[in-house]
C-alpha cells in the first residue's frame, strides 16, 4: 500500500472508529489503521457506560452520536440502576445512575463495522509510524501512505501525540478480573476507596450478570511505590472487609489490564495536519476514569473537522474550539476535582471525612464533574 490518502485514522477504538465512520459518511477517503490483530481484543476497561440521558446530563453541550444513544442489546451484558460508593470505613452511599455494562469486544467491533460500511478501509494487524509527513506501515498491510489529515486515536501512549510534541501525561494503571460465581448486587456498580487496597485510585465491582462481575483496581503510578498491582487486586478480592465476602467463592475467568490517562488533555490536541482524539488526547473523565463517552464524541468531532477540511469548508484549528465547546468545561472540572480528592488520598481518615461530608446527591454531582460547596470547602481546608 503506497499512495496518497485524504484521512488516516490511527487506532480503531471508540474514538478512531467513530472518526473514520463520520469522515467516510461525509464523503472523505479514509484509512483506519489498528495494530491489534483483532479489534476490541484484548478488553482493557470495565465497560460501564451510563444511559443516554445520564450522558446528556454529564456533558450537556455535547451532541451525542447514535452509537452512544442506541446500543444494540447484543452489546449490553447488564443494565444497572445504582452507583454505590464505599468509604474506607465501610460506609456505603448510593445514588441512582442508569447504566449499561458493555461487551467491549462486541461494541468496538460494532463501531468498526459501521466505519467499514461507511466506506473506510480497515487495516488490522498493522503498525503506523510517522516519518516526516508519511505514515510507514508494517505488519499485515505494509507500505506507506501520505495522508492529508492524520487523526491520532492510538491510546494513552499515543505515538501521534508524541509526534506532535506532547509528553506522556500522568496515567492510571488498571488490573481487572472477570469473575464468576460471585455474590454481588447485579443492580449496582460499586466503587471502593481505600489507601490500603487502591492507593491513589479506587477498586470496583461492575456486574456482568447476576453472578458475574468485572472486579478491578486502578491506581496512579505515583501512589504505587513498591506495591505490585496484582497483589493489590488479590488483597482486595481476598481481604477487603466487604468485597471479600461477595467474591470469596468466585473464580477468575479472565485477566485484563490497561492504562488510563489521568491528567486531562495534553498541551496540543491539534498541530498542523494532526488531530488527537480519545485516550490519545486525554479525553477521560478524571473523576471516574470513564473514557467511552468523550472518546466517541471527540471522534465524531474529529471526523467532521477532518472531512470538512478536505472539502475546503473547515479549518483544522476549529477542532480545539469544538472540543472545548462540547465537553471541555466538564473535562477540566473533572481534573480539578481529582486534584481536590488527591488531598484525601493521603489517608483513609481524610477520605472517610470527605465522603462523610458529601450527600449521595452531591456524590452524583461530583461524578458529573460538578463541584458542590462541601467539596470546594474541603479543598480550601487542605491548602
Amino acid at each position: 500500500m503506497n499512495k496518497e490518502i485524504q484521512i488516516a485514522v490511527v487506532g480503531a477504538g471508540p474514538a478512531g472508529c467513530t472518526a473514520a465512520e463520520t469522515a467516510a459518511n461525509c464523503g472523505a477517503e479514509v484509512v483506519l489503521i489498528e495494530r491489534k490483530s483483532e479489534i476490541g481484543t484484548p478488553v482493557q476497561c470495565g465497560g460501564f457506560l451510563p444511559e443516554a440521558h445520564e450522558l446528556q446530563a454529564l456533558i450537556p453541550r455535547a451532541r451525542l452520536p447514535q452509537t452512544l444513544q442506541e446500543i444494540p442489546e447484543r452489546c449490553i451484558l447488564q443494565r444497572t440502576r445504582l452507583q454505590r460508593i464505599i468509604s474506607p470505613s465501610g460506609k456505603a452511599n448510593e445514588f441512582s445512575v442508569a447504566g449499561r455494562v458493555l461487551d467491549r469486544r462486541a461494541f468496538d467491533r460494532l463501531l468498526a463495522h459501521r466505519a467499514a460500511r461507511a466506506g473506510a478501509q480497515i487495516l488490522p494487524a498493522t503498525r503506523a509510524d510517522l516519518v516526516d509527513s508519511s505514515l510507514w506501515l508494517s505488519g499485515r498491510f505494509p507500505g506507506s501512505i501520505r495522508p492529508k489529515v492524520i487523526v491520532g486515536a492510538d491510546g494513552p501512549s499515543s505515538t501521534i501525540s508524541r509526534a506532535i510534541g506532547n509528553n506522556v501525561g500522568e496515567q492510571g494503571i488498571c488490573l481487572e478480573y472477570e469473575m464468576v460465581d460471585v455474590d454481588i448486587d447485579p443492580d449496582a456498580a460499586e466503587m471502593y476507596f481505600s489507601a490500603r487496597y487502591a492507593p491513589g485510585g479506587y477498586a470496583w465491582i461492575i456486574p456482568l450478570g447476576h453472578d458475574i462481575a468485572n472486579v478491578g483496581v486502578g491506581v496512579r503510578r505515583a501512589y504505587l511505590g513498591d506495591l505490585r498491582l496484582p497483589d493489590l487486586l488479590d488483597s482486595f478480592v481476598k481481604e477487603h472487609p466487604i468485597a471479600s465476602s461477595k467474591l470469596s467463592h468466585g473464580e477468575v475467568l479472565a485477566v485484563m489490564r490497561g492504562l488510563v490517562p489521568a491528567g486531562g488533555s495534553p498541551q496540543e490536541v491539534q498541530l498542523g495536519n494532526m488531530l488527537l482524539a480519545g485516550d490519545a488526547a486525554g479525553h477521560v473523565m478524571a473523576t471516574s476514569g470513564g473514557g467511552i463517552p468523550l472518546a466517541v464524541v471527540a471522534g465524531r468531532i474529529a471526523g467532521e473537522i477532518a472531512a470538512g477540511h478536505m472539502l475546503g469548508e473547515l479549518s483544522l484549528h476549529e477542532y480545539k474550539l469544538r472540543i472545548a465547546k462540547e465537553f471541555g468545561t466538564e473535562l477540566n472540572r473533572s481534573v480539578q476535582i481529582r486534584r481536590i480528592v488527591d488531598m484525601a488520598m493521603r489517608s483513609d481518615r481524610l477520605m472517610n471525612a470527605l465522603l462523610a461530608a458529601l450527600s449521595p446527591e452531591q456524590m452524583k454531582s461530583v461524578m458529573r464533574a460538578q463541584i458542590p460547596a462541601a467539596l470546594a470547602q474541603f479543598g480550601k481546608s487542605q491548602n
